[in-house]
């Protein structure tokens, strides 16, 4: 049997209107009520009656986020995801919202899912990922009026929401990271420069290296991790089996560096010692390597948690310009 508004009224000995109004955290109802109207529903399992409720408010309350999703096979997947998709989750708790992920999959079109979402009229609201210093998808979500929010700015003249780590001050930490350990030539491992957060990392890292009075050559010192045609583990025994190898590397992902801490290895060559690595992390898995690379660490559960509660605002009509949020990653030394 279904849990109403009814069975709570019956169940607490309020009324329906009072329990209405307690869910709702009416400013006429005293919170000890609410909070035994809230026990109440939590105990007994109820859930809003979405469809009806957006028949009532004209409102729909079904979330999209669109993300990237790896190719089956690869290593351990995306890290990252699991924690942005729990953020995104507990930013909805206590509201009539709830969460649906379309995937965007990998060589597909980044338009053809955000459309997909519009065309059926799947989302109130959608949040998308990855994004590009000019998103098509910014411009199409704009033009068809569909409140969204980025993971990720562009460089766009459109005032949008967003949260984002602050790709920049990554570059410009893990490149000083590497300037203070005496490294004279670092090299970089980034995503395509069509992705906003590899351009701030990039403008970072040069930042450093002219802070430092190091030459930092973008089209010399970066290697793109989407044009590779092996593996992390033999490309980085190959770079660093050279005379003239690095002596920093600066990479951009846990399976990145751990690729590097092998290749190193197999190249006859010491982490920490003949070179140091730094790298970009969403977890504790670089505790493990041997020996252990120190990163900044992104939040994705924080940042998941910001763009769901900023999306509800902005459906609820708040500017964008106010649901601007960047957020600094978390060095760990080790």
């Amino acid at each position: 049997m279904s849990v109403t508004l009814k069975t709570i009224a019956e169940y607490t000995g309020l009324s329906v209107t009072t329990v209405s109004r307690a869910l709702k955290d009416g400013d006429d109802v005293k919170q000890p009520t609410i909070d035994k109207v809230k026990a109440a529903a939590k105990k007994l399992g109820y859930a809003p009656n979405l469809q009806g409720l957006s028949l009532k408010t004209g409102i729909n309350y079904n979330l999209v986020a669109v993300l990237p999703m790896l190719k089956s096979g690869d290593i351990v997947g995306d890290v990252g995801s699991l924690p942005l998709i729990s953020g995104l989750t507990s930013g909805l708790v206590g509201t009539p919202y709830n969460l649906s992920v379309v995937p965007m999959l990998p060589g597909q079109d980044p338009l053809e899912p955000v459309k997909y979402a519009v065309e059926r009229r799947l989302a109130g609201g959608i949040i998308i990922n990855a994004t590009k210093t000019r998103d098509e998808r910014v411009t199409y979500l704009q033009e068809h009026k569909v409140p969204f929010i980025t993971f990720g700015q562009t460089e766009m003249s459109v005032d949008h929401a967003f949260a984002d780590i602050d790709n920049y001050d990554i570059g410009y930490r893990a490149a000083s990271y590497l300037f203070q350990k005496g490294c004279k030539r670092i090299l970089m491992l980034s995503s395509s420069a069509e992705y906003t957060y590899a351009c701030h990392k990039y403008y970072g890292v040069k930042r450093a290296a002219m802070e430092y009075g190091v030459d930092f050559d973008r089209d010399r010192d970066i290697i793109y991790d989407y044009s590779l045609q092996t593996n992390y583990r033999k490309l980085f025994c190959d770079i660093m089996s050279k005379e003239d190898h690095p002596d920093g590397i600066f990479c951009g992902s846990e399976i990145s560096s751990l690729g590097c801490v092998a290749g190193v290895a197999d190249a006859g060559l010491v982490v920490n010692k003949d070179v140091f690595v730094v790298n970009v992390e969403t977890c504790d898995l670089p505790t493990f390597y041997q020996p252990p690379v120190p990163g900044l660490r992104q939040n994705f559960h924080s940042i998941g948690t910001v763009l769901s509660k900023y999306l509800i605002k902005l459906i609820e009509g708040e500017d964008p310009k106010k649901l601007q949020f960047l957020e600094k990653a978390t060095f760990y030394p080790r």
